[in-house]
Formats: structure tokens, C-alpha cells, sequence
């Protein structure tokens, strides 16, 4: 990578430290992440998706609301704070348009991707846990949303007939089997906003992008050490935290991985996960939500296959992806998955 074109960049937040090392972090597929290194210092730097996030100001509003909240609390892990400019802001828009942010680097940690065992399965939803615990009295109206109707699953399944009715014919072929998979989950999907729109399922402040990725481990404990990715934070129910974890935790194969016939569901690593949840975050979690994790799961893998499936439809517009088909093969991985869990569960 020529790190020479990113020193303005790094100087903006860093002034004045020459660029040792920059190189590409972590495999989220919305920002890019580069872990930067210059003067016995490291930084995380992010190139913000402002298609997906149009609000980059309202974005780090909330990241700091929340973060503020926590600080005042008993909350127990490191707050990965934004770092300020030079200008004393906590973006940097860029000539070229893109909008940058910059957060401390967290040496000696993990995020347990891939395929994790049952103890950090069951330390990451204690984290997880602690985080939604020490956000439980954040008013949920005081928090805007930063992607609007974000698991508002009906309007995302309005959206996608949308685009299915208006797709290139040849996607659309290649689709049909996930499509029709996708609609064994359709009556499962209004159950759902129905529990949402009877208040059975608390509105309450969460995270919502829970997956294996945004949790640190430290390498020698392998105990949290931070949550971090914090721009979907906004009102949502537990259900959906529980889901993310269960959907990047769980399966033997990542998201991306095409090779459905090869994908099993760890058990013991899905008990790890409801015993550290629950040992977190049991005290305050209703009957319905405690009892109702595993449909979670359910539902919200399936909604990411829909996510997934609408963007194929589409014509890739919202995940990067890395071959044509990329986003038709994340969502049959993801209708595996759901299916799996549909059975656990008791269909």
C-alpha cells in the first residue's frame, strides 16, 4: 500500500509522526479499517461509507453520547474515544471526499473471528451483556436512529419485492432458490413485528452489529477487553444483539464462505452464548426476552439472508464484495444457518 498518499490523513489526527506501517484491519464489509503505525504509536484509521451511513455527523454524535453514558457508569471495559483533530473535530473530510475518523489501537487484544470456542463465546456475550446492562436506564427516545428502520424486517421484505420486481432477469434467476427458502421465514418475520408494535419485546438502547468482529479479547486472558463498532448503537430490541452473536458465533464457516454443504452449527458454542448473555444481562432481561433468544437468532439471520439477498438483487450496492456473486452466496450461507438454528429452537 503507497502509505505516502495517507500521511495527510494521519497528520490531521497525529500531527508531525511520520507512517511506519498502515495495512488493512479486520473484514467488516461497510468502512475500510487500516491499523497505522509511526513513532512507537498505533491508531485504528476508518474511511467512513457514507452511502450507508449519510449522517457521519449524526453517527458520531450518538458514538459519544453513548460513550459518555457509559463512562459515567459501572461499566467494566476500555472506551475506544474517537481522537480529535487538529481542528478539534472527530472527522476529516478529505479532498477527495472521503470522511476519516481515527481511534486509539488496542495492543494485545483479538476480535475471535472465524470459528470461536465455547469460553470466548461465552466471555464476548458477557460483554455484550455488560454493554446493553449499562445502557438499560439510556431513554430510548433520546437516541436517533443512524440507519432508519434498521430490523424493521417488514419494510426491509417490502424493499426487497421491490427490487426482486425490478432486478436484471439473470440475477434473478440465479436467485430463485434463495428466494424461495426466504419465504419460510416470512410468517416468522411478522410474529415478530408484532411482539415489537405490543411492546412484549422492551424497546431498549442496543448495539446491533453484536457479530464476532466489534468484541476485544485480550490475547493472554482471553477476556473482554472492549466493545467496539458503536454507529448502529440506537433504539432496538434484544433479540437482535442476541441474534448477531449467535449468526458470527456459532457457524463452523464465515458469512462469506460459499461452501454451504460444509456448514454446522457449534452447540456448545450456542449454550456458551445464552449462559454468558444470561449471566450478564439475566438480572433485567423480561421472561419473554430471556426465553425468546434462540427464535432471535432465527429472525435475524434470516434477515441478514434477506439484506444480503436484496443487495445481490440489486446490483451489489451496499456490501463490497469481491465477485459477482458474492452477496447470492453470503445469503444461502445465511438461510443455512437460520435453518439450523429453526430446528435448535423448535422450528
Amino acid at each position: 500500500m503507497n502509505t505516502p498518499e495517507y500521511a495527510p490523513v494521519l497528520a490531521q489526527f497525529a500531527p508531525n509522526i511520520p507512517i511506519e506501517t498502515w495495512q488493512p484491519l479486520g473484514k467488516g464489509m461497510i468502512h475500510r479499517s487500516f491499523l497505522v503505525r509511526g513513532g512507537g504509536q498505533a491508531w485504528v484509521l476508518q474511511s467512513m461509507n457514507t452511502a450507508v451511513f449519510s449522517k457521519p455527523e449524526l453517527v458520531m454524535d450518538n458514538l459519544l453520547c453513548v460513550q459518555n453514558h457509559l463512562k459515567k457508569s459501572d461499566y467494566p471495559y476500555r472506551i475506544a474515544e474517537p481522537i480529535r483533530t487538529q481542528a478539534g473535530g472527530v472527522l476529516y473530510r478529505a479532498p477527495d471526499g472521503q470522511t476519516w475518523r481515527a481511534f486509539p489501537y488496542f495492543p494485545e487484544t483479538y476480535a475471535p473471528e472465524g470459528s470461536p470456542d465455547p469460553e470466548e463465546a461465552y466471555w464476548a456475550a458477557r460483554a455484550y451483556g455488560d454493554f446493553l446492562g449499562a445502557l438499560r436506564d439510556f431513554p430510548a427516545d433520546n437516541l436517533p436512529e443512524t440507519i432508519s428502520g434498521f430490523h424493521d424486517t417488514l419494510k426491509r421484505q417490502a424493499d426487497y419485492e421491490q427490487v426482486r420486481a425490478q432486478a436484471d432477469p439473470a440475477r434473478r434467476r440465479q436467485a430463485e432458490w434463495a428466494a424461495d427458502a426466504l419465504t419460510e421465514f416470512f410468517p416468522l418475520f411478522r410474529e415478530i413485528h408484532a411482539l415489537k408494535e405490543s411492546g412484549q419485546l422492551p424497546r431498549r438502547i442496543t448495539h446491533n452489529d453484536t457479530k464476532a468482529g466489534n468484541v476485544l479479547l485480550d490475547t493472554r486472558t482471553r477476556r473482554p477487553i472492549a466493545v467496539i463498532d458503536l454507529d448502529t448503537v440506537m433504539p432496538g430490541v434484544v433479540w437482535s444483539d442476541f441474534g448477531d452473536m449467535a449468526r458470527t458465533f456459532v457457524p463452523n464457516r464465515p458469512e462469506n464462505a460459499p461452501d454451504t454443504h460444509r456448514l454446522e452449527l457449534n452447540t456448545e458454542t450456542l449454550a456458551a452464548l445464552q449462559e454468558g448473555f444470561i449471566a450478564a444481562a439475566g438480572a433485567w432481561l423480561t421472561p419473554p426476552e430471556r426465553a425468546g433468544l434462540l427464535r432471535g437468532a432465527v429472525w435475524i439471520t434470516a434477515e441478514q439472508a434477506l439484506r444480503f439477498l436484496t443487495d445481490f438483487l440489486a446490483g451489489d450496492v451496499y456490501y463490497r464484495v469481491e465477485y459477482p456473486a458474492q452477496n447470492l452466496d453470503r445469503a444461502h450461507n445465511q438461510l443455512v444457518v437460520a435453518e439450523k438454528l429453526w430446528k435448535i429452537a423448535g422450528g
